[in-house]
């Protein structure tokens, strides 16, 4: 069930503003990653309405299938085909919305060749493998730019592509230990820590979904995709902000503050009689503030040791010691009662059910509801952005896993590439008569019933050269209907009558190639079949 978000705000209430269409409605997205950081990058791209297609495991999927509790409940509607499949994780749905499902086994030449046939129509392709690996499949950034030459290849890893940690797995939590951000988290007087959500995955997520869009801008100029190479060692350290700053410009190393700012005081959380609040009060006039009418004690605010932030900060822990002292008197309705409306910078440290039921959260509708195959109704946190008022569509629910591989048009069932075809459909005068396309189409099946009769003869014969020719001659005639299964089964009947496995990047012995293409015949009949049953229920014959 598809969902749409409108915000309530008297801006947009009673005005003519449209939403923007989805700007990426037409790119196709061929998503191999999973976990996170990936993850949160095709997401945001399927958010603005790109076609992605998620290529999981088979067995068991993105590995966030697997972490739970939690998990959504499974409804008893669920699809039989999923039937064994665990319950649908809560870390999986969050960040896979909008995107389909199909499972490809790599390991398998046929597996390989769909991953190749989706590279040459995609737009785009994300990847997490390890530095390399999907090179050594034949699928790295060389290997696929020679299939499709404006594809875009972003790669998301722990450390980049070079340097000495190219090869290194990357994990959320090690790179916050070693590119400084745990150093910076947890008190002053305690081990380091981590910060609560995957923050440096997030960010990388982030950064590699702006470079894809910088770089379909880039291909509109040049006409030729790009290679991206994004890491969360980089993300990282360029998230350091202004501690990083602090230390290139002036050799400041930093250390931990807690929920404490080391160059404001006072901006910290305060507790208070039954809970905590966040105050910052990041100038002299808000600290004016939140001394004479908060804290009602205007003598902090001439005394020498507190009257500007250099003395505040000097002088930390004893103004930290005194306003704690006065908050603790008190309650925290009280202090957010008197604080609010005043200009001082605070708020309550909310839990997650109390963040979700925020005003500001409720007003600004920051959830969606979907309706799930597996789960039934299914609460997602939606698009953080607006445009004119209006948020992207959540189009589709996140999948089960596979959801998409056996639906038409799935690129591991195609049978007939619809772009073609759709151009010979064009040539008809009457699209419900198709007096042009259905003679082409059965004088097709026709000829290559007779083709593969006299393919059977010269594999009978051990006639290797005549198998090659015949299955050039086949290759044409599927490839102009659009039969891309037949077509391409056809281009390796051509290239192993010549004693050659393109795939292997081997040449083969007779005897070889003999053991290859009986493999092969059996193979492009049975798709030829498929494309033939195809055709025949398209213009109503089966």
């Amino acid at each position: 069930m598809a969902s749409k978000t409108r915000i309530d705000q008297s801006f947009v209430e009673g005005s003519s503003w449209q939403s923007i269409p989805p700007p990426l409605k037409g790119i196709k997205i061929l998503d191999l990653t999973r976990v996170l950081a990936g993850p949160t990058a095709t997401m945001l791209l399927a958010d603005l309405g790109a076609d992605v297609i998620k290529v999981e495991e088979v067995s068991r999927g993105d590995d966030t299938r697997s972490w739970h509790p939690p998990s959504a409940p499974l409804v008893p509607t669920a699809p039989r085909a999923t039937k064994g499949q665990p319950p649908e994780s809560a870390y999986f749905l969050a960040v896979n919305r909008n995107k389909r499902s199909i499972t490809v086994n790599f390991k398998t030449p046929e597996g390989l060749e769909i991953i190749r046939r989706l590279v040459k129509k995609s737009d785009v392709l994300v990847e997490n493998f390890v530095a390399g690996k999907l090179a050594s499949m034949g699928l790295g950034w060389e290997d696929c730019q020679k299939i499709n030459e404006r594809l875009i290849y972003a790669s998301i890893t722990g450390y980049g592509q070079t340097g000495p940690y190219a090869k290194a797995a990357g994990y959320d939590v090690i790179i916050e230990a070693e590119a400084g951000l745990m150093h910076i988290t947890g008190e002053p007087d305690r081990p380091p820590a981590k910060v609560g959500v995957a923050a440096t995955d997030i960010a990388t997520g982030l950064y590699a979904h702006g470079a894809i869009m910088a770089a379909l801008l880039s291909r509109q100029q040049t006409g030729k995709g790009v290679w991206i190479d994004c890491n969360l060692f980089e993300s990282q350290i360029a998230g350091l902000a202004n501690i990083a700053s602090n230390y290139l410009i002036a050799g400041k190393e930093a250390s931990r503050h807690g929920t404490a700012h080391p160059s404001i005081v006072p901006y910290q959380v305060f507790p208070c009689k039954d809970g905590f609040l966040m105050i910052g009060a990041g100038n002299d006039k808000q600290f004016r503030l939140l001394a004479e009418k908060i804290l009602e004690d205007a003598s902090l605010v001439t005394n020498p040791k507190f009257a500007t932030n250099d003395a505040r900060v000097k002088n930390r822990d004893e103004l930290i010691n005194i306003i704690t002292e006065v908050l603790m008197k008190n309650d925290k309705d009280h202090w957010l009662k008197r604080f609010t409306g005043l200009g001082v910078p605070f708020g309550p440290i909310n839990n997650i059910g109390q963040t979700f039921k925020h005003p500001q959260a409720v007003a600004r509708q920051v959830t969606v509801e979907v309706e799930h195959p597996r789960a039934g109704k299914v609460r997602l946190v939606a698009p953080p952005v607006a445009y004119n008022g209006r948020k992207m569509e959540v189009r589709l629910p996140p999948p089960w896993l596979s959801e998409h591989t056996e639906e038409p048009g799935s690129p591991v069932r195609e049978v007939v590439d619809m772009e073609t075809f759709n151009q010979i459909l064009e040539l008809d005068e009457d699209e419900d008569s198709h007096d042009f396309s259905q003679p082409m189409v059965w004088d097709y099946f026709e000829q290559a019933e007779k083709t593969f009769k006299t393919m059977d003869d010269a594999f009978a014969k051990e006639d290797l050269e005549s198998l090659s020719s015949l299955g050039h001659f086949l290759k044409g005639s599927s490839a102009a209907l659009g039969l891309s299964r037949v077509q391409h089964t056809c281009e390796e009947i051509q290239h192993v009558g010549h004693l050659r496995d393109e795939k292997a990047e081997k040449d083969l012995k007779p005897s070889e190639a003999l053991t290859v293409m009986g493999r092969l015949l059996k193979r492009v009949k049975v798709e030829y079949k498929e494309a033939q049953a195809w055709m025949k229920k398209f213009y109503g014959e089966d």
